[in-house]
This record gives C-alpha cells, sequence and structure tokens, in this order.
C-alpha cells in the first residue's frame, strides 16, 4: 500500500518553526513555511524539509495557485522526480541524493573500512527503536551535536519538537548502535513507497571513537535488503566536508537526482526586489543570494 509523503503536512512542519511560519492551502491538505522578507511588508515560502512530493503536474499548480500571497516559493522535491518537457515552469536540478539500492550489487568496502566495521561489530549491536522515550534519543544527541559542529542558529538549528513530530509520524523509523557503554549512533527516518528515507544520522562524541556510524550504515543497508527498499541518505549539504562525501559515497550504489522548483508568483514584485542580481545569480530567490 503506498504511504502518503507526510512532509507537506501541517502538523510535520510545525517542527520546522524556525525557518518560518506555517501556511496552509485554502483547499488542499498541503502546506508551507511562510517567512518575511528582510526590510519589506511581503513574504516568500518554502517547501518542507527534506522535500515536497509530486505526483502529477497538478501538484506544481497547487503550489502557485494556493500561495498568491507569497512572492515566491522555493520547493526541493523528491529524488528521483523529473518535471516535465512541457511543464514551462523554472525547473533546476539541485543535487543528487546517495542511494543503496538492494537490488544492485552492495558497494565493497576498502580494507580500512572493514576494519573499522569488523571492530565496531564486535562491540556494539544495531537494532531498530520502537519504544517513544528510546526514539527521542536523539533528541539530546542532536542537541549535542549542535553545539560541537556550531549549527545554532542556522538552517539544521532544529528544535526537540522537530524529532517529537517525527516520530509521530505513520511508518517512522529509528535505528541505534549501542555498547556497553551506552549508545554511540542512532538515525531516524520514513518508509515512504519504494523509499526508506533517513532525515537525520547522530553519532556521539563517544561513537565516533569506535567507528559506530560504520555499524549503523551496515545496520540500515541490512534493514533495507530485507525490506526490499531503496535506502536513501541524502545528498551533499553546501557546506559538506570531503570526509562527509567519502562516507557517503562508500555505502552508496546508486544516485537519485533532485530538482528546485523555484515558483515566481508576483513577478513585478520579484523583479522589483530583485533588481540587477536576477542576471548576475543563479540562486533563487535572487533578492535572498548574500554573495
Amino acid at each position: 500500500m503506498r504511504v502518503t509523503c507526510p512532509f507537506s503536512s501541517p502538523a510535520y512542519l510545525g517542527g520546522l518553526a524556525h525557518l518560518g511560519e506555517v501556511e496552509v492551502h485554502p483547499v488542499r491538505s498541503v502546506a508551507v513555511l511562510k517567512r518575511p522578507i528582510p526590510g519589506t511588508a511581503h513574504h516568500d515560502g518554502v517547501g518542507p524539509w527534506p522535500y515536497r512530493w509530486i505526483s502529477a503536474p497538478e501538484d506544481v499548480e497547487a503550489l502557485c495557485e494556493g500561495f498568491r500571497n507569497l512572492v515566491t516559493l522555493t520547493v526541493v522535491t523528491q529524488p528521483g522526480w523529473r518535471p516535465p518537457k512541457t511543464s514551462g515552469r523554472d525547473v533546476r536540478l539541485l543535487k543528487q541524493h546517495f542511494v543503496f539500492d538492494p537490488s544492485l550489487p552492495t558497494p565493497e568496502l576498502s580494507r580500512r573500512s572493514r576494519n573499522r566495521l569488523r571492530k565496531a561489530e564486535h562491540i556494539g549491536d544495531f537494532e531498530v527503536v520502537t519504544d517513544p522515550a528510546g526514539r527521542l534519543a536523539i533528541a539530546e544527541m542532536y542537541e549535542r551535536l549542535k553545539a560541537r559542529r556550531n549549527l545554532l542558529g542556522g538552517f539544521f538549528d532544529l528544535p526537540r519538537h522537530h524529532f517529537t513530530t517525527i516520530a509521530a509520524l505513520p511508518n517512522a523509523v529509528f535505528f541505534r548502535v549501542t555498547h556497553p557503554e551506552g549508545i554511540g549512533a542512532m538515525a531516524c527516518g520514513i518508509v515512504i513507497d519504494d523509499f526508506l528515507q533517513v532525515l537525520h544520522m547522530v553519532t556521539t562524541e563517544s561513537g565516533l571513537t569506535w567507528n559506530a556510524s560504520y555499524l549503523l550504515m551496515k545496520g540500515l543497508q541490512d534493514e533495507a535488503r530485507a525490506s526490499g527498499l531503496r535506502l536513501l541518505t541524502g545528498g551533499m549539504p553546501a557546506s559538506g566536508s570531503d570526509g562527509l562525501r567519502r562516507f557517503k559515497v562508500r555505502w552508496a550504489n546508486a544516485f537519485l537526482p533532485v530538482h528546485l522548483l523555484c515558483i515566481v508568483n508576483d513577478p513585478a514584485t520579484y523583479v522589483a526586489l530583485s533588481g540587477a542580481r536576477r542576471q548576475q545569480t543563479r540562486f533563487f530567490p535572487a533578492y535572498r543570494d548574500a554573495t
């Protein structure tokens, strides 16, 4: 049975309130995040993180017709969606998402990676987490990660409510890797269609010392294989390190394209706000380009 993607629901977006105010479509059960445009009386909108699921052209049109009060809408679409050639919309390739497809050969790890995984397997255990308190341990771990990686005040300064929202979603899944001294790493995500979409992976400072993330990724691959699901671990963030890229590549055997819908609902205001930057940048919306 097909599971409806929950990311555009008001309940899920309520966990991303640090990015904007939830704005609900007047007719359809879909929402976006409304944010003020600095120095003006206008607002624009962004779709949900990590993406908006597009099933038909009407889904794109709903974003235009239902949010005319917003100057622009910036919407990331689900991995694998490709815009129709005749859509007439500004749709840009944003990034590639890393995928482990269990129907394809499993990536071969290097000798160094195999040794790290073997050592982690010797002292750690991978398990599915179903109890509510156990699931929300990831929220506390993320708080420490934010401080460690200087994420405070930015896009990924995610509140605890974001994780309680994920835990309440149908088909939400949580995983952890433990050893005798506690949790080494956790992941959470959701099953949608044939995707096991990982939303967050968090490793503790202790887990970093014994490569808990290797055991976590191996466990996620095993879960995907047992369930016949494609494991999606996201794309590379703009500030992602070479180390992160190598880690993601190590566990992937496929990629899926992710596109960006660039919707202008108020062309005159968009031109006035953007000025010459419309010709000088590929960033959308141009008036938010800080470079």
